[in-house]
């Protein structure tokens, strides 16, 4: 190859290689998951079924300059936090005849946490859309096991809040309803308890995890005439995987 043209390799080199770096600049991980629930049919029903489990976290976003997430996985990190509630339907229950169905709702927020590393403390605030428009607060905190190299154990107590508006779409009670006695509920500490988790990685990607859990209703949400049992409790079994997209 002539040398005059070593100038110009240089120069489109200088070009092409902070254009690489560019394209490279943009990630994002995270994970999905999906599987098995047994929990109450509705929040402070008696009876249980099972039903479809999802779950999902964001670990790191990176576009151009804007970094969320990723290095170091203590200290302190915000990210998105999301929640779904199903639909209730009053035809479903001769208890809730004369009451209006509810829609399923989609939670959305931001989840604030702060991790060590054999525990961690994280709080949650998510408005919802759809079916009640309320807001909810969850408050965590978790001692961190880890038996071997690619198992994980969470256990801690559990706190969450809801506003009037949350209360009324699902604990409040009208006139209309003849089953039921009337009662208008309130927002505030709606539920105490605690939770405990295992999760093994099968492989880089790929993870089981079980969830054993417990709340104990609180305040109007316990005392409302539509909560058959303040002790509510669910279990559930998921497969997950993790995405690392670049681009």
């Amino acid at each position: 190859m002539p040398r005059r043209s070593t100038p110009c390799l240089a120069a489109l080199a200088v070009v092409v290689l902070p254009a690489a770096a560019l394209a490279q600049s943009n990630q994002i991980a995270f994970e999905l998951g999906g599987g098995l629930a047994y929990a109450p049919e509705y929040e402070g029903s008696e009876e249980y079924s099972s039903r479809p489990a999802f779950q999902g976290s964001l670990h790191s976003l990176s576009l151009g300059s804007l970094s969320l997430g990723g290095g170091d996985t203590t200290g302190f990190t915000i990210a998105p936090s999301f929640g779904y509630i199903g639909e209730r339907e009053a035809s479903d229950y001769a208890r809730f005849r004369g009451m209006d169905d509810v829609d399923w709702t989609l939670e959305v927020g931001l989840k604030a946490k702060y991790s060590w590393d054999n525990a961690e403390v994280s709080a949650a605030v998510r408005k919802g859309f759809n079916g009640h428009e309320g807001v909810v607060a969850d408050l965590a905190a978790d001692a961190i096991l880890r038996p071997d190299a690619r198992t994980t154990i969470r256990v801690g107590p559990r706190m969450s809040f809801a506003n009037e508006e949350y209360a009324d779409t699902y604990f409040s009670v009208p006139n209309s309803a003849p089953n039921l006695a009337t009662y208008s509920a309130e927002g505030g500490l709606k539920s105490v308890g605690a939770e405990i988790s295992a999760r093994r990685e099968l492989t880089d990607i790929w993870s089981i995890e079980g969830t054993l859990g417990y709340d104990r209703l609180m305040n109007d949400f316990q005392d409302s005439p539509v909560t058959e049992s303040e002790d509510q409790y669910k279990a559930s079994v998921t497969l997950i995987r993790q995405f690392d997209w670049r681009f």
